[in-house]
């Protein structure tokens, strides 16, 4: 059972088409459209993103829910860290998050960008920074620890 987990996982990373970051398929990924965000910049540690922003993550005043906030941190934390780390990639868990939220999230696209900012060991600390335009609205600090997909499944 468990080596069917990760073929499935492994499948599911497979031939995720250029500019885009996931494939669809993955019902947290799916619920916020991630695989039609567009991939404007990656370099080992780093990304940069533009993330749609469907009707089902907004509150009753039109902006970015908190809570669907923290998704996209926790999604973009998590990619950035998985691309600092050598060898096949394998499974990102966050061990802690914070936000500061300066600006609502109204329209679509918006921009994300994020980079690891310290590493030791399996563990990264990992900045983000959601824009709604050309204003900073949310920073997001995450620390995301690596682990093979064999202690995962």
């Amino acid at each position: 059972m468990n080596e069917d987990k990760i073929k499935k996982l492994l499948e599911w990373r497979e031939n995720v088409p250029p500019g885009r970051l996931v494939n669809p398929g993955l019902p947290p990924f799916d619920l916020l459209n991630a695989s039609e965000w567009s991939v404007i910049g990656e370099s080992p540690g780093q990304l940069e993103l533009m993330c749609d922003l469907p009707e089902v993550a907004l509150n009753p005043a039109g902006q970015l829910f908190g809570g669907f906030t923290a998704a996209y941190i926790d999604i973009a934390s998590l990619y950035t860290a998985q691309s600092d780390v050598e060898g096949t990639p394998g499974f990102q868990s966050t061990i802690n998050m914070r936000l500061d939220y300066f600006e609502a999230i109204t329209q679509s696209p918006f921009r994300v960008t994020s980079e690891v900012i310290h590493r030791r060991g399996e563990t990264r600390l990992v900045a983000c920074h959601m824009y709604q335009g050309d204003l900073l609205a949310v920073y997001g600090l995450t620390t995301m620890k690596h682990q093979p997909l064999s202690k995962v499944f």
